[in-house]
């Protein structure tokens, strides 16, 4: 009927359905349901409508590419089979901070000021006493991907920030981009694939990197962003640090 509208109303009392105009005058009513058709029809339903609701999640499940701005940072790398933090099915890999930490500070032994360049461990390397030394080896420190956190953890386990507060892997872990606390100085391998990917992620000088990865006693790999050579160097040099955290 041209022009009409009909408002279905279900009446309280199980299986009563009246159809009506937009005058409110009734057209028709009929026992359409039955108490147990009615309730098979709810539940199936809801069952419906929790299918859409598991389909629409996981058809708007994002996967990010290398230089995509996400938690904080750039996408740097996303994890392969082979690599610590790996799972199947799902996207995790390594945020890079989108510029290197830059803070000015005075050292503590030298009493020089620095800015934007950092000592591994620290710029104590007379041996004048063997607990506040830079040259103490860490001995379990890993070099592959997915163990720059625990790297991390290990060196300010040796150097405390309260006391050591502009070591790389100090100023790394208190990097707060995105407001995350989680972030970390990469590995030698973490670090790699941060200079494969810097064209994308951006914001790199051409200078050295620290990784949190130790040689010996005495020196940490680095890396270095003009010409992607790895070597190793003295734990009390200066260097840049670039911090990552992982998605």
């Amino acid at each position: 009927m041209a022009g009409v509208s009909y408002i279905y109303n279900i009446y309280t009392k199980p299986g009563m359905f009246r159809l009506s105009n937009n005058s409110n005058e009734t057209i028709t009513s009929m026992n359409l349901f039955t108490k147990k058709s009615f309730t098979r029809l709810g539940t199936a339903v809801l069952l419906c409508g929790l299918s859409m609701v598991f389909f629409t999640a996981r058809s708007s499940a994002v996967t990010y590419k290398i230089g995509d701005i996400y938690g904080g940072g750039k996408v740097a790398y996303v994890f392969q089979s082979a690599d610590l933090g790996y799972v199947e099915g799902q996207q995790h890999g390594l945020i890079a901070a989108e510029a290197d930490v830059n803070t000015t500070y005075t050292d503590a032994w030298d009493g020089v000021s620095y800015t934007g360049t950092y000592v591994w461990s620290t710029s104590q390397f007379k041996i004048s006493n063997n607990t506040d030394y830079a040259y103490q080896e860490l001995t379990t420190t890993g070099t592959a991907i997915g163990e720059g956190a625990g790297n991390t953890k290990k060196i300010l386990a040796k150097y405390p920030i309260a006391l050591y507060p502009n070591s790389a892997a100090a100023v790394a872990h208190e990097y707060r981009g995105g407001g995350f606390t989680d972030w970390f100085l990469p590995s030698k391998d973490e670090l790699k694939q941060l200079y494969v990917s810097k064209s994308l992620v951006g914001g790199y000088a051409d200078f050295v990197y620290w990784s949190s990865s130790e040689m010996s006693p005495s020196v940490a790999w680095y890396h270095i962003f003009i010409n992607g050579l790895q070597g190793d160097s003295i734990k009390s040099y200066f260097k840049r640090v670039r911090p990552v955290r992982v998605f």
